[in-house]
């Protein structure tokens, strides 16, 4: 079983599985713009191929990331966060406190190469990890509604969608979940 102990991922004594490990190294920081924004072009260019995105009909997708905008995010106070396997930089998570007792979780990637082992699901704890710490009571996240096997995986990991909607200016339809956060969990 993969678990984190400060920041870092292991595998318990019962494991049977050989998984190299991964760390959440640090908070990411203005130096790191465009490493971030090469990683979340290339961790999401599988997702735009899938859902026909392009620059033209939704310039926003993370697939044409550019440094600009982690610079932007940023500035805004949403805070990145870095995995590394090996030494090399994998993949990413964000959180950006919407309102005193919510955190947003944003632009998870990882890298395709990496995916499969746990680490998603690693960063996606760090975060709950790091709204808690700031208080938060609920990590809300937005995703295209079609995206079946990314909500069901969401939903393992205790997410509950909460409603769609369309956007005039996205070619998709947006799914919103959110989980509720205990203090227990934390501890």
């Amino acid at each position: 079983m993969l678990f984190l102990w400060n920041g870092e991922a292991r595998l318990s004594e019962t494991s049977s599985v050989t998984r190299t490990m991964a760390t959440v190294t640090r908070e990411a920081n203005e130096d790191d713009t465009g490493v971030l924004a090469d990683l979340l072009r290339r961790a999401f260019r599988d997702v735009a191929e899938r859902f026909d995105l392009t620059a033209e009909n939704c310039p926003k997708n993370l697939a044409f990331c550019t440094e600009q905008r982690i610079k932007d995010d940023l500035e805004r106070g949403v805070r990145y966060y870095i995995l590394e396997e090996e030494r090399k930089i994998c993949g990413c998570i964000a959180l950006e406190r919407a309102k005193p007792d919510v955190c947003y979780l944003m632009r998870l990637a990882v890298l395709p190469g990496h995916r499969g082992k746990g680490h998603g699901k690693m960063l996606v704890h760090h975060i709950f990890e790091k709204a808690r710490d700031v208080g938060a009571q609920r990590v809300e996240i937005a995703m295209i509604s079609k995206d079946r096997k990314l909500k069901n995986w969401y939903k393992k990991l205790g997410f509950l969608q909460k409603g769609t909607k369309r956007f005039d200016h996205l070619p998709f339809t947006v799914a919103f979940m959110y989980r509720e956060l205990s203090r227990e969990e934390g501890e």
